[in-house]
C-alpha cells in the first residue's frame, strides 16, 4: 500500500519531541496530579491520519493499517489521559500504531522523573487501591461460579469436564485474587 507523503513515516520520533516534564509534579499546584505535560498529544497521533473527523467524545478516521474506504478508525482520550485507538476491521494495535511511526507506549501518560516522595507515596496509594479493587472484582464474579458449581452439587447433579475445569480456573482466579489482596505474600 503506498502512504501519503503528508503523514509521518514509521521511524519518525512519536512523542518524545512534543512532551517535557516541565517543572515536576508541583507545577500545577497539586502534588497529587499529573501535569498536563505529561500527558501523550492526541493532535500527534491526528496529524498522522487520514480524513480525521470529530464524532462525539473523539474523533474517527480512515485506519493506516489497511486499505479502508470509510472511517474504521477510532480515536479517544481516556479519563486518565491515555489515547484510545479501535479499527472495527479488527487491525491490531501494533500495526495502526506503526503505520503511523508510534509505539504502545506512546499512548500512556510519561512517568515523571522528578516525582517527589509524597507523589511517589500517592502513586503506590493508588496503585493498591487499584489492586485491591481489581481483586475484589474477581472475588466476585468467580464466587458466582464456585456458588453454581456448589447449587448443583448440592442437587445431587454431577459436573461435567467443561464445569470441573472452569471450577478449577475459578480456584485458580480465587487463590491470585488473595495473594494481591494479602500483598503479594504466600501463605
Amino acid at each position: 500500500m503506498v502512504r501519503p507523503e503528508k503523514r509521518n513515516p514509521a521511524g519518525r520520533p512519536g512523542f518524545e519531541r512534543a512532551q517535557t516534564t516541565g517543572s515536576g509534579p508541583h507545577e500545577n499546584g497539586n502534588a497529587g496530579q499529573i501535569s498536563s505535560s505529561t500527558m501523550p498529544d492526541v493532535d500527534i497521533v491526528l496529524s498522522r491520519l487520514e480524513r480525521v473527523r470529530r464524532n462525539g467524545a473523539g474523533w474517527t478516521s480512515r485506519c493506516p493499517a489497511h486499505e479502508d474506504k470509510t472511517a474504521s478508525l477510532s480515536i479517544a482520550v481516556g479519563n486518565d489521559g491515555r489515547l484510545l485507538l479501535h479499527c472495527f476491521a479488527m487491525c491490531g494495535i501494533h500495526d495502526v500504531l506503526g503505520s503511523i511511526g508510534l509505539t504502545v507506549s506512546d499512548l500512556f501518560p510519561r512517568r515523571l522523573i522528578d516525582a517527589s516522595p509524597e507523589l511517589c507515596r500517592e502513586a503506590r496509594r493508588l496503585a493498591l487501591q487499584s489492586h485491591t479493587v481489581a481483586a475484589a472484582g474477581v472475588l466476585e464474579r468467580e464466587a458466582v461460579v464456585v456458588e453454581l458449581c456448589a447449587s448443583d452439587l448440592a442437587k445431587g447433579l454431577p459436573l461435567n469436564e467443561a464445569s470441573q475445569t472452569r471450577l478449577a480456573l475459578a480456584q485458580e482466579r480465587i487463590a491470585a485474587a488473595r495473594q494481591v489482596l494479602a500483598g503479594g505474600r504466600h501463605d
